[in-house]
């Protein structure tokens, strides 16, 4: 489970709920746990912000993974 998908969980928010606070569509949010895409750093704030954390906890950049998360 990647760290904007965990930090979800745990504030009990589903992507909907991100989308209405965020602006940010949940479909774009499930591409970003995903890894599908990478979110601009307008998204980081916008995602940290309604989670309640820090960007740089959100989305580390060093030995981050080129894998694609498991996503159905």
């Amino acid at each position: 489970m990647n760290k904007l998908k965990e930090a979800r969980f745990f504030a009990k928010k589903p992507q909907i709920r991100l989308w209405l606070e965020t602006g940010i569509h949940y479909s774009t949010i499930s591409r970003i746990e995903c890894g599908y895409i990478k979110p601009t750093e307008e998204q980081k704030e916008k995602l940290a912000k309604a989670l309640k954390t820090r960007k740089e906890l959100l989305f580390p950049e060093k030995g981050v993974s080129n894998e694609k998360e498991n996503c159905v």
